[in-house]
């Protein structure tokens, strides 16, 4: 049995991911480099749609909680979205050839309604994915304040397993010069500082309902695969 943390890729970036990785197959090649953005933009928002914004969404506008949420989701996608166009504009196909392992990696595929299902997906400790669940059961027996500093604690373990995967793990695959990986470095520290920052600001202040909503949200997409 593996745990995976994924969630739908949409039709936006299943679309384009098929037609990079098909694009690469094809010979002679022509330069694929404005596409790999196009991806990698439409990754990187689909990540923060997930994490964030979807939560957002499902609260008050006015409360703490989603502000901090939003704020910690429009820094993260002016980074990334800066970065990619500094890391990846004009690249070789030969350079961005070692990205496209890290694109497979990340798919996931599901059958729902008889359909293959493209899931964005990031491997979870099993350590990790049992405190979700220890957690949740906790809930269900009508624990729900107890839960906070548990909810924290798993949070923070994973934004900095989500951190490696979605940021520091494709960003080792590129070389880049000397001003770009500097500014990978510090973007990179920015987002997970502030990460951290958010979650230790943001647990205690959800409300009863939207700590519920929270818990139940994040761990539905905790996905088990014999």
């Amino acid at each position: 049995m593996a745990m995976y943390f994924a969630f739908p890729a949409g039709p936006v970036l299943q679309s384009n991911s098929h037609e990079l990785l098909h694009r690469f197959e094809v010979t002679p090649q022509e330069p694929h480099h404005a596409l790999f953005v196009t991806v990698a933009n439409a990754f990187a928002d689909q990540v923060i749609q997930y994490l964030f914004l979807n939560m957002v969404t499902h609260m008050d506008g006015e409360s703490r909680a989603a502000r901090i949420l939003d704020k910690l989701a429009g820094l993260i996608k002016a980074t990334v979205h800066t970065l990619i166009r500094q890391s990846l504009h004009n690249r070789s196909n030969a350079e961005l050839l070692p990205l496209l392992g890290y694109v497979r990696a990340r798919q996931m595929v599901r059958e729902e309604h008889g359909q293959p299902v493209d899931y964005v997906s990031i491997p979870l400790p099993l350590d990790l994915s049992g405190q979700f669940d220890h957690i949740v059961h906790h809930l269900e027996h009508g624990d729900l304040e107890g839960q906070r500093e548990p909810l924290r604690e798993a949070m923070l373990q994973f934004a900095d397993l989500s951190h490696y995967h979605f940021y520091d793990e494709p960003m080792d695959l590129i070389k880049l010069g000397f001003v770009t990986r500097k500014a990978a470095s510090l973007g990179g520290s920015t987002i997970k500082s502030g990460s951290r920052s958010s979650i230790n600001q943001l647990v205690p202040h959800l409300s009863e309902q939207e700590l519920k909503e929270f818990i139940l949200y994040f761990r539905s997409m905790l996905i088990e695969v014999p």
